[in-house]
């Protein structure tokens, strides 16, 4: 196929069968259903991390059914975009399994990364899909930004601009994503990694928004990346696919941004992780990303540490680490918040379920998304520390290991402890963790090593090649 797929997209997208939304999201439902029985996959409690390699490999092959199916909904002319098997294939086999982010003495690979292996994952660090202030913002993400294990930085968002909402599609929501995109490029300068790649500015709902962000000297550069965004589940619109036009125009990393909702249109665990592979194969034919940014959520906690959530990371990390060459990238979504320990429990978790399982790390998203300025960077240290030690490890000693871990959080999900704002762990003119918070990192970090991860040794491997 050509390199450029755009005009044909939209061509389908114009041409291709018109269908409701609601008639595309049962149908979606129905078929979904149908997979899970036909392809055997069951989800247990009892084994958040399994080590099925055929279940894997049937899991690859119903989203992949899914996708061919069903198609990409395209919101804006409500009509489906198909693709044969072949055409799907062919594009999917061609993605790129190793990435160049970043420039000079920061840039990193992110590789595609094996089941079981010893390839260290990427750690991406920022305010996860939490809200910061303008106050705290530029502090946040230079508390993520100087963490020498962080690889990536993500901008976040700020819903304001000088104390006025930001409007999408206003004249705001080009100064507020302008602003972002400065604050984040001051962070990685100020923390002396200038060539730090940035993952997104996440104010601007517009390509327009997105647009205003890019600047090589001030905002952000083609070596960095901006979202191009699925609508749960299996959608798009035209101003979707419009970032992908501009952002292949510059050169731009594309990262194809997923959001599936566990106990949603995919059902339970099994048919969300039927529903998550056919989204990464979506972001490949339509958005030619490179990479994928799994935000699975479960609709009742916000969250992705459960046992579902974790499972699903885990079996969907899996299936794609075998059959694609795609470098998966899982977003750690978490109750909690900076400042409690049920925090690092549940950081510790998603990353011991999705290094062994071939899934590179981001996090930590705090408080389901709740709690203005909940979130530090010393979360991200104690994820990266955690994921290095776990390389090489299997994931039926992953699995025993998550069973251990689940007990120290998963009671809190019903009321969960948000912790405290980021002034309120961090000191504000140093930027460094206050006490109060480094004595819990402690506690948890000793108590992981007491458990046998080598969490010192981990990282020094890692430094070290």
């Amino acid at each position: 196929m050509q390199n450029n797929l755009l005009p044909t997209i939209v061509k389908r997208s114009e041409n291709g069968p018109y269908m409701k939304e609601v008639d595309f999201e049962r149908a979606l439902s129905k078929r979904t259903a149908e997979l899970v029985k036909q392809y055997g996959l069951k989800f247990s409690p009892k084994t958040p991390v399994p080590s099925d390699d055929g279940m894997a490999d049937r899991l690859y092959q119903a989203g992949m059914d899914l996708f061919l199916d069903l198609g990409a909904y395209n919101q804006t002319t409500e009509r489906r975009i198909l693709f044969s098997r072949s055409e799907t294939e062919e594009m999917v086999a061609r993605a790129r399994n190793k990435l160049v982010l970043g420039t000079g003495k920061d840039a990193v690979v992110m590789n595609h990364r094996p089941v079981e292996g010893m390839t260290p994952a990427t750690i991406l660090s920022g305010p996860t899909g939490l809200p910061t202030s303008e106050k705290y913002h530029p502090l946040i993400l230079l508390s993520c930004a100087q963490e020498p294990l962080v690889n990536m930085l993500g901008a976040g968002s700020v819903s304001t601009y000088m104390g006025h909402q930001i409007i999408p599609g206003t004249p705001l929501e080009i100064l507020g994503a302008r602003r972002d995109a400065v604050v984040a490029r001051d962070a990685v300068r100020k923390a002396g990694r200038p060539g730090l790649h940035i993952s997104d500015v996440a104010v601007p709902l517009t390509c327009q928004g997105k647009m205003a962000a890019v600047d090589a000297e001030y905002g952000l550069r083609p070596s960095d990346a901006f979202l191009v965004s699925q609508m749960v589940e299996l959608k798009t619109d035209y101003d979707q696919l419009s970032r992908v036009a501009y952002l292949q125009g510059i050169g731009m990393h594309i990262v194809d941004l997923m959001t599936p909702l566990i106990g949603g249109l995919g059902g339970g665990a099994e048919g969300t992780a039927v529903v998550t592979i056919a989204c990464h194969i979506l972001g490949v034919t339509l958005y030619d990303a490179s990479y994928h940014m799994m935000s699975h959520t479960h609709m009742r906690w916000v969250n992705n540490t459960d046992r579902m959530g974790l499972w699903m990371q885990a079996i969907v990390g899996q299936a794609l680490s075998r059959n694609t060459p795609i470098p998966g990238l899982n977003d750690i979504y978490c109750v909690s918040g900076a400042g409690a320990e049920e925090l690092l429990w549940e950081v510790a978790a998603g990353a011991v379920a999705g290094t062994p399982s071939g899934m590179n790390m981001q996090g930590a998203g705090c408080t389901g998304g709740y709690k203005t300025d909940h979130t530090t960077g010393l979360e991200s240290r104690f994820m990266a520390e955690v994921s290095h030690a776990c390389l090489g490890m299997t994931r039926k000693d992953a699995n025993e290991l998550v069973l251990e871990l689940l007990p120290h959080y998963e009671g809190s999900f019903n009321e969960p402890n948000r912790g405290l704002p980021f002034p309120e762990n961090y000191d504000e003119d140093t930027v460094e963790p206050k006490e109060i918070w480094l004595e819990k990192y402690h506690k948890v970090r000793d108590a992981l090593i007491k458990m046998g991860l080598d969490l010192d040794g981990g990282w020094r491997r890692v430094r070290n090649g």
